[in-house]
């Protein structure tokens, strides 16, 4: 019996997921999986860091919980404080900024599109690294914007969804990895749902939403995504499919770099957020994250 090793590609050679990730290897230069947690992402970034690996491409990577942790010191934590496991407004508008920042300057270095690839998760929804879907006018806008940067949505059927939390409640309960003790709990995962639905009632997508749990809905979730997502190049990816795996999906030893904020970077950005924002202006600004 084969023992599926922690580092194993487990994608069928014959499966479309397979083939459309051999595709993307080939056209594209950076490659974002976008939305919520729990829906498959860290899995599926890890199943193409190891075929663009396999077919030759230097792998860097840029995930939202990297990225968020260069700015979580102690001292910008005790101005600006985790509530119920959420990441406060100050903290999420700093590491979006940053990242148009890193993305451009990644292009800079690495203007190759046959050796360097980045891949990387992008939430997106309440200011989830929600500036990478909108257009801006600065150096990472044409970078974004090209034919080579495509954003990923990948839609798990409910049955995959139910599969996925399962599996996470299990991860945060005995991780497997340091980043697994970090994830987003049932409780955070339902309230982003939420947001997700209720913002589909805001846009006109759904109806009326009644009292009680808001049972997920993949053709509502796509739509969400691909309103946020429609300045970029994207593709919606369904998931119908578990995939068996061991040991966890942040398990990726073949990345070559993870794009973080420097702490000179840290306290610029935080430094321009606190000039060019007052407290009921970043308040106001975050809120309406999705007026992309």
């Amino acid at each position: 019996m084969h023992l599926i090793n922690k580092m194993d590609i487990v994608l069928p050679p014959d499966s479309k997921l397979y083939r459309a990730f051999q595709q993307i290897i080939r056209q594209r230069r950076i490659v974002f999986f976008a939305g919520l947690p729990g829906v498959g992402k860290s899995l599926l970034l890890k199943q193409l860091g190891l075929m663009a690996h396999k077919a030759g491409r230097v792998v860097d990577s840029l995930q939202w919980d990297v990225t968020r942790a260069a700015f979580e010191t102690d001292e910008i934590l005790a101005r600006y404080p985790e509530l119920d496991g959420v990441t406060h407004a100050a903290i999420r508008k700093a590491v979006g900024l940053w990242a148009r920042q890193g993305i451009a300057q990644w292009q800079r270095e690495y203007p190759d599109l046959q050796q360097h690839m980045l891949i990387g998760e992008v939430p997106l929804i309440g200011n989830r690294l929600i500036e990478l879907g909108q257009k801006q006018d600065d150096e990472a806008e044409g970078v974004l914007n090209s034919m080579e940067t495509l954003f990923v949505i990948p839609v798990p059927s409910k049955e995959i969804r139910q599969v996925i939390e399962a599996a996470r409640s299990r991860s945060i309960a005995q991780p497997r990895h340091e980043r697994e003790a970090a994830d987003a709990a049932p409780n955070v995962l339902q309230m982003l749902w939420h947001d997700v639905y209720h913002l589909a009632h805001r846009l006109g997508i759904v109806g009326e939403i009644a009292d009680g749990p808001i049972p997920y809905t993949p053709d509502v979730y796509s739509e969400i995504f691909q309103y946020l997502l429609q300045h970029r190049h994207y593709e919606v990816l369904p998931i119908d499919t578990a995939l068996s795996v061991s040991g966890s999906a942040y398990d990726l030893d073949i990345i070559n770099r993870e794009l973080a904020a420097t702490p000179n970077e840290v306290k610029q950005i935080m430094t321009d957020i606190k000039q060019q924002y007052t407290e009921a202006q970043l308040k106001q600004d975050v809120a309406q994250w999705y007026r992309i």
